[in-house]
C-alpha cells in the first residue's frame, strides 16, 4: 500500500539532485536541451513516418510481434510512441519526465519484454530519428550541425535507457547509501535553513510582483505537472484564459499607475474566486490564466460565477474581461502547448462577442 502512494521515482529514491547528476555524467547540457527543443517542429512534421518506419521494422521480429499480440495493443503502442518521440524533443527533462520514463520501463517489465529486445528497439529508433534529420536537413545545414543533433539525441536516449533499466534491476542500493551518507554529513539545522531559504527564493521567483499571482514561468511548470497528474489518475483539468478589454485605454488616458492598480485588483479578484487547489497566474500584460485540477468544464461553473461576481463587485473603470475555457481528460489528453493555444483561441472568440461586458467561450479537448 505504501508503494501505491509513491511515484516510481520516489520508490527508487531518484531526486532532483540525482537527475542533475545523471545529466552531468552524460554531459547533457542546457544547450543540448535547447537544441532538441528547437527541432521539435521538424520531428512533429515527420512523426507519423518515424513511428511507422520504426514499427515496420519491429514487427519483422517474431518475438516482438508475439508480445504485441493484437490490433488494439498495437494502436496504443503507436500512440505511446508518438508521445515518447515528441517528449524527447520537448526540452523539459525534469521529475515528471523521469516518472514517465520509469513507467515505460515498468510496463515493459510487466509484459515480459527482455532487456535485449528493449535495447535493440531503442537503437533502431535512434537510427530512424537520425536518418530523418539526415534526409531532411542534409541540403540545409552542414554535417557538423547534424552531428550535434545526433549526439544530443544519443545523450537523452541514453539518459532514458538508464531510467528504464533501473526498473529491471535493483542495483541502486550503493548509490542510495552514498547519497544518504552525504546528506547526513550536513547538520540538521543547516539543512533546514538552506531548504527554507531555497523555498522562499523559489516562491519569490515564481510570483508576479504586481498581482501576487504566479508568473508565466510558474504557470507552465504547474500546468505540465497537473496534466501529468491528471493523466496518471484519469482526471480532468480545466484551463481559464482571460484578458482585460479596453485596458490599453486606461493606460493611455489615466497613466500606467492607474493600469497597475487595476491589474493588482484583478490579482485580488482571482484569489477570491478560486479554490485552494486552483492555481491563479498572470500570463503577461493584461492576460491571466487559472488552472483548475480535478475539474471539467461542467464542474467549473461555480468558479466561473465567482470570477464574474468578484469582477463586477470591484471598480475596474469599465474594464471588462474576455474568458476562454478549455478542458482535457480524463480519457484523452493533449499537451500543455495545445491546451494553452486552444484556450487563447477561445478567449479571442469571447472577445469578438463583446467588449462591453464579460464574454465567455468553452471548448473540450
Amino acid at each position: 500500500m505504501e508503494k501505491v502512494n509513491k511515484t516510481l521515482a520516489e520508490q527508487l529514491q531518484i531526486t532532483h539532485l540525482e537527475i542533475e547528476k545523471r545529466k552531468k555524467l552524460l554531459d547533457f547540457t542546457d544547450e543540448d536541451s535547447k537544441l532538441l527543443c528547437s527541432h521539435k517542429p521538424m520531428i512533429a512534421k515527420y512523426l507519423s513516418g518515424i513511428v511507422k518506419t520504426f514499427y515496420d521494422n519491429q514487427l519483422k521480429i517474431p518475438e516482438i510481434a508475439l508480445l504485441i499480440g493484437d490490433a488494439e495493443t498495437f494502436r496504443r503502442l503507436e500512440s505511446a510512441m508518438h508521445r515518447y518521440v515528441l517528449d524527447l524533443f520537448d526540452g523539459h527533462y525534469d521529475m515528471e519526465y523521469v516518472n514517465r520514463r520509469l513507467r515505460i520501463g515498468k510496463v515493459h517489465q510487466r509484459i515480459g519484454v527482455p532487456s535485449k529486445l528493449y535495447l535493440a528497439a531503442i537503437y533502431q529508433l535512434q537510427k530512424v530519428i537520425n536518418n530523418t534529420f539526415f534526409m531532411h536537413m542534409g541540403d540545409k545545414v552542414n554535417f557538423i550541425d547534424i552531428e550535434k543533433i545526433r549526439v544530443a539525441v544519443d545523450k537523452i536516449v541514453t539518459f532514458d535507457v538508464q531510467l528504464v533499466l533501473d526498473t529491471y534491476i535493483s542495483s541502486l542500493v550503493n548509490e542510495v547509501d552514498t547519497a544518504r551518507e552525504e546528506l547526513l554529513s550536513y547538520s540538521n539545522t543547516l539543512q533546514e535553513t538552506v531548504a527554507t531559504k531555497t523555498k522562499q527564493l523559489k516562491e519569490l521567483s515564481l510570483r508576479d510582483s504586481l498581482t501576487g499571482l504566479y508568473n508565466q514561468h510558474a504557470f507552465y511548470e504547474h500546468l505540465r505537472r497537473e496534466l501529468s497528474n491528471a493523466e496518471r489518475y484519469h482526471e480532468s483539468v480545466t484551463l481559464f484564459y482571460f484578458d482585460l478589454n479596453d485596458f490599453k485605454q486606461i493606460n493611455d488616458t489615466e497613466g500606467h499607475q492607474a493600469g497597475d492598480k487595476i491589474l493588482a485588483s484583478v490579482g485580488d479578484i482571482v484569489r477570491k474566486a478560486i479554490r485552494e487547489t486552483d492555481i491563479g497566474c498572470r500570463y503577461g500584460g493584461d492576460e491571466f490564466c487559472i488552472i483548475l485540477p480535478h475539474t471539467s468544464i461542467e464542474t467549473s461553473e461555480l468558479i466561473r460565477e465567482r470570477l464574474v461576481n468578484e469582477f463586477n463587485a470591484v471598480d475596474t473603470k469599465n474594464v471588462s474581461f474576455s474568458l476562454g475555457i478549455v478542458d482535457t481528460g480524463p480519457d484523452r489528453f493533449v499537451d500543455y502547448e495545445t491546451l494553452v493555444k486552444k484556450a487563447d483561441n477561445e478567449m479571442y472568440k469571447a472577445k469578438a462577442t463583446s467588449k462591453t461586458k464579460s464574454g465567455i467561450q468553452f471548448s473540450s479537448l
